[in-house]
């Protein structure tokens, strides 16, 4: 009983230094309804409501700030997916393979490329893709790799051999996750999985464009 008339006196003070109701709850962490009867009889002032006003004023701006922006950024990335899909009537055999494998292989976040598999060829092709098509630079590309030895010497061969495979420099490997498996599966996987990412909504957007329209189909989805 002692702490609810705390918190009431806390409220009632607050409420006459010309804080607004849901503020009032926020800090106090307790419901508006019981807020609202503990400080019913407080009047604010001209200037302390003239301070309220201009403080929801502000949060409105905030918030149609912040549609502007999402809206801004839906716009880009229907752009992005269309100059895929111009691309994509140009009938390149590399484009429309690397589009494709994405679309079976790939994550399908809206703001970047996340291609992860354990075959070296098809890990080595979608380089090739992002390089020739996309002009993507070695420091735009992450590799966090994913293996079964807790061997130092063997966990820097592996990353090496990512590296070496894909002509890129040591420094483009963030981390590499060590995940205890069976002596048939680590057998199968000597190398482990390479998780290959570049962070551009441009590319993937682009890639999401293509594929519907190699594919013939729509799926607004991607674009959110």
């Amino acid at each position: 009983m002692q702490a609810k008339r705390k918190l009431q006196q806390e409220a009632r003070r607050l409420r006459q230094e010309g804080l607004s109701i849901n503020e009032i709850v926020a800090r106090l962490g307790v419901a508006k309804s019981s807020v609202s009867i503990w400080v019913r009889d407080i009047k604010l002032d001209d200037e302390q409501r003239g301070r309220l006003h201009k403080r929801r004023s502000q949060f409105g701006l905030h918030n149609r700030g912040s549609e502007v922006n999402r809206e801004r950024g839906l716009k880009v990335r229907q752009a992005y997916q269309q100059a895929g899909r111009e691309r994509a009537r140009q009938n390149c055999a590399l484009h429309l393979a690397g589009c494709m494998l994405y679309w079976a292989e790939g994550a399908k976040g809206r703001n970047g490329v996340y291609f992860t598999n354990s075959d070296a060829n098809m890990i080595m092709f979608f380089t090739r893709f992002l390089r020739e098509e996309f002009h993507i630079q070695d420091h735009e590309v992450a590799l966090r790799i994913h293996c079964h030895t807790y061997d130092e010497q063997e966990i820097s061969r592996i990353e090496r051999f990512w590296c070496d495979l894909l002509n890129l420099p040591t420094s483009c490997v963030k981390k590499t996750y060590i995940k205890a498996g069976s002596d048939s599966r680590n057998n199968r996987l000597a190398n482990g999985v390479c998780d290959l990412r570049v962070h551009r909504t441009e590319i993937v957007q682009h890639i999401f464009g293509a594929i519907q329209e190699y594919a013939g189909f729509d799926n607004p989805a991607w674009l959110f």
